[in-house]
Parts: structure tokens; C-alpha cells; sequence
């Protein structure tokens, strides 16, 4: 491929954008790491590729941040300063001792998502609602078959230390403390209220900029459309949607990007959503 002087692709850059900008890539990107087959499905491609950058992703493939972003600017045709001989750098996993808690710990849920892999399955959702059971101080054994790197990330937000075990090549054991120590802003959705979900408080509801009627689309497209909205949508405002339903597989979605939402049911089949996307680098 002709090498070219377009921007190199950075560490930082969620695999969203990789893909925006050089939609080529997939299959480099698939054939990186058994993991990412996944990306092969185009709606788990729009939401996975949103909650992973380039430097998780080389920690679930196994090679360094720099070598995978080397790999793909190559791949591009982007001549780098780090464009040097191809190979394969294994991440040396750090040897440091586990915390008391991991060698004392009771497990309070025990959750094994690696059937829900093999079968091609979104494990996220059974992740999100495992979650939900473990109360302050219990602790949550996770299943899978790489390291969940971009869930470390999600499940910190909510309070939740973690530790994780390679048992073999496509098995790992990662466990969850509930710290209890989570902020505010990402409390849990009351499912039961007439008007719901996580903490979008009147000082921080801004104009709404778009609106969008995803009523008359069929799953999973009303969850694919309000995401390519949120992705456009500048920060520090709001999306308002008309749907038929609560989107209950939306909500942890949005929680592990750090939006708050609230969702008023107007009626049977007539239920409305805000969306507020947090401002630029929260």
C-alpha cells in the first residue's frame, strides 16, 4: 500500500474512530486477536468499537499499545517514525502481590460468560445486571476469555476494584470488590419509578440539541441510531428520544460512556428519553 501523510494513528484513539477514518482496517484489527472476531458483527461493531481505545485493545491482543499502533499505521500506509520491522512484543503481565481482599474473598456472584462468547453473544448486558447484585464489600467472579480490559475502566466508575488471573490461553478469572466508594453521578437507574434512571439533575439537563423518533425501527436499530446520534452530538448537551419502550440494553451502554439519562413513560408505548453527554475530557 502507498504510504501516505495522513494523521497517524495514536494510542488513544477509541477503535471507533481507527475504523471512521480508515475503514480498511477491520480485518487487520480482526485478525489481531481471536477477541475481536466479534467486530465482524456490525452492531457489536458500533457499540464495542465506542468503549475501547487502541492502547485495550493491544492489552487484550498481547502486544504493546506502540507495536499495535505501529501495526495498524503500516497496515494504512502511514509512514511513522515508529514504522520499524514487524513483530509481535507479548506484554510482560506485571508480578505484583494481590491485595488481602482477592485472597480472603467470599464470591457473592459467579458469572461465566465464555458460553455467551463461543456462541457469538454480546456478554455485556449479563455482565451489567451480575453487577447489579453485588452489594458493598461482596465481590463479583468473572469468566472470559481475554482480560476485559475497557470493563476495568467501567466497573471503577461504579466503585469496583478488580483483580485478574490468566488461568490458560482463553481463560481468565477476574474478581470484582464492590468498594462501595462509587460517584454519584453514576448511581443505579430506580426501573421502578414512573420517571427514571441515572441522576441527570436540573443544574446539569442543557438544551436539547437533537431529537430523534426511534419508534417506528425494529431492534437493534433504535439502539444503533441513538448511539451514531450521541456520537455526534458536541458535549456538555442533550439528545432527547421518542421510543415505545425503555431501552433496558441501552442503559449500560450509556452508563459505560458516562452519559446520564433519564426516561419518562408518557403512556403505553409512548416513552421519552434525555440523554446528556458529559462535557469534553469527563
Amino acid at each position: 500500500m502507498t504510504q501516505t501523510t495522513a494523521t497517524p494513528i495514536q494510542i488513544t484513539w477509541k477503535i471507533s474512530e481507527v475504523l471512521r477514518r480508515y475503514p480498511a482496517l477491520l480485518e487487520t484489527i480482526i485478525g489481531m486477536s481471536p477477541a475481536f472476531r466479534r467486530l465482524n458483527n456490525p452492531v457489536m461493531r458500533k457499540v464495542q468499537s465506542r468503549l475501547v481505545t487502541v492502547e485495550q485493545a493491544a492489552r487484550i491482543a498481547g502486544i504493546s499499545p506502540d507495536e499495535m499502533a505501529r501495526q495498524l499505521n503500516a497496515a494504512a500506509g502511514i509512514d511513522t517514525a515508529t514504522a520499524t520491522a514487524a513483530r509481535r512484543v507479548v506484554i510482560a503481565r506485571e508480578t505484583v502481590n494481590e491485595p488481602e481482599w482477592a485472597r480472603m474473598a467470599t464470591v457473592s456472584v459467579d458469572l461465566d460468560v465464555r458460553p455467551l462468547q463461543e456462541r457469538g453473544e454480546e456478554p455485556f448486558a449479563a455482565i451489567m445486571n451480575a453487577v447489579r447484585q453485588v452489594a458493598p464489600g461482596e465481590v463479583l467472579r468473572l469468566r472470559n476469555t481475554f482480560e476485559p480490559v475497557p470493563l476495568y475502566d467501567v466497573l471503577r466508575m461504579r466503585g469496583f476494584d478488580h483483580v485478574s488471573r490468566q488461568l490458560s490461553q482463553d481463560d481468565w478469572e477476574v474478581l470484582f470488590l464492590n468498594s462501595g466508594d462509587r460517584p454519584a453521578r453514576f448511581r443505579e437507574p430506580v426501573e421502578e419509578a414512573e420517571s427514571s434512571t441515572s441522576s441527570v439533575s436540573s443544574g446539569e439537563t442543557a438544551a436539547t440539541t437533537i431529537t430523534i423518533d426511534v419508534s417506528d425501527l425494529i431492534p437493534p436499530e433504535p439502539m444503533v441510531r441513538i448511539l451514531d446520534a450521541l456520537e455526534a452530538l458536541p458535549p456538555s448537551e442533550s439528545l432527547f428520544v421518542y421510543h415505545v419502550r425503555r431501552p433496558m440494553f441501552l442503559y449500560p451502554q450509556l452508563d459505560a460512556l458516562g452519559y446520564l439519562h433519564e426516561t419518562r413513560e408518557i403512556a403505553t408505548g409512548h416513552v421519552e428519553i434525555v440523554i446528556h453527554k458529559p462535557a469534553a475530557g469527563k
